[in-house]
């Protein structure tokens, strides 16, 4: 068995402590948090906070207002986050959806007329017809039940050319599912209909994205643990129809998991299209192609790391850049945006969810402090 040591240990308790606080005792802890956080970023590149006070904010969604939208999978809540005065400040906090079950992926879309958001849930996805602007919705209306509970509990979805993929984690570090939604990408109509399960072997893709160049599903995997510091590495996987990708089998470019002790033939699994230091925990992505950044961090993708838990040295706790061509292929990638770890090797920050603004600035949220930043050019102050 692989044991965590101490600052592991330390980290893992500073975590537990901040998450059972009381809510006032958690506001003014993190407040001080956000005040002596020092992050490191290039010189050209603006982090603010745009909004605090957001406990436990996942991921997010711009709606065709250009607004920000943020779940707080372990309050139950949805929120939106109105920047009115475009003064790079949220303006108020509007409650969309309470007392749900780990409300986490959103994606909004045109259905027959109408405009909708869609919440993916531990155990359903449902949506929500808007049925005034800009913050009333209806009822939700559950289209996807009977997700399976467990394990791995937030679910991711995007939508594209009329299809909702859902992405669901596995139920254990390392096992054979029973249900064949787990540890895979499904597909969906948009009513719920036409259910088909469309890539697997993906032990926890939270973070899914369509390429803007290819149109592909790109997805960040978390892989098993209890390995060792340096094993499984994270991938990134550009999914494709059919394929598997490896879990609970195998790993890292097609390597047999000997630990799990049954026969599998690794050639027939996908190798990664990319892949990163073990036990960062990538959580989110965006591409940019082009916005309001400056011009040399065209053509990239954003990766955000929430961090290890069970590393002898900590690692992840980071924004990171792939930088890519002209085409969307990968070139290279480096450290974006640091500073989340401290010296001492405790977290002060976590970052979960990374998107472009309709305006082309970059927002990103942290479940550890409670916080959305937002990432800007200072060529545009």
């Amino acid at each position: 068995m692989y044991s965590l040591n101490l600052v592991t240990r330390h980290v893992l308790i500073l975590i537990l402590f901040i998450f059972f606080l009381p809510n006032a005792v958690v506001a003014e802890k993190t407040t001080n948090l956000i005040d002596s956080l020092k992050l490191h970023s290039p010189k050209d590149i603006e982090i603010t906070v745009f909004s605090k006070n957001v406990p436990r904010a996942r991921h997010m969604a711009f709606d065709d207002q250009g607004i920000l939208f943020v779940s707080q999978a372990k309050g139950g809540r949805v929120i939106a986050l109105p920047d009115k005065d475009k003064n790079g400040k949220s303006d108020q906090k509007v409650l969309i959806i309470e007392d749900r079950r780990a409300p986490h992926g959103l994606a909004f879309t045109n259905f027959k007329d109408n405009y909708y958001l869609y919440i993916a849930e531990e155990t359903k996805v449902i949506r929500l017809k808007r049925t005034q602007k800009p913050f009333t919705y209806g009822e939700p209306e559950t289209i996807i039940d009977d997700i399976p509970s467990g394990g791995h509990y937030t679910r991711t979805i995007k939508i594209k050319d009329g299809k909702l993929y859902l992405s669901v984690g596995s139920s254990c570090n390392v096992c054979i599912e029973k249900n064949p939604w787990r540890a895979a990408i499904s597909r969906f109509n948009l009513d719920g209909s036409g259910s088909e399960v469309f890539a697997k072997g993906l032990r926890n893709s939270v973070g899914i994205e369509f390429s803007p160049y290819s149109g592909d599903l790109w997805a960040v995997n978390n892989g098993r643990d209890m390995l060792g510091d340096e094993h499984p590495k994270e991938e990134l996987n550009i999914i494709q129809q059919g394929k598997h990708y490896g879990w609970p089998y195998c790993y890292e470019a097609q390597t047999f998991d000997k630990n799990f002790g049954l026969t599998f033939d690794c050639s027939k699994t996908e190798v990664p299209a990319y892949t990163f230091t073990a036990h960062m925990a990538p959580l989110g992505l965006t591409f940019y192609r082009e916005g309001r950044l400056p011009k040399r961090y065209k053509n990239s993708v954003f990766i955000a790391f929430h961090g290890s838990w069970n590393r002898s040295i900590p690692a992840g706790y980071k924004l990171v850049r792939l930088k890519l061509n002209q085409r969307g292929n990968i070139i290279s990638h480096s450290d974006f945006i640091t500073g989340w770890l401290g010296n001492n090797g405790l977290a002060i920050g976590r970052p979960v969810d990374i998107e472009q603004s309709p305006e082309g600035d970059l927002y990103l949220s942290d479940d550890f402090l409670g916080v959305i930043y937002k990432i800007s050019s200072l060529q545009n102050n």
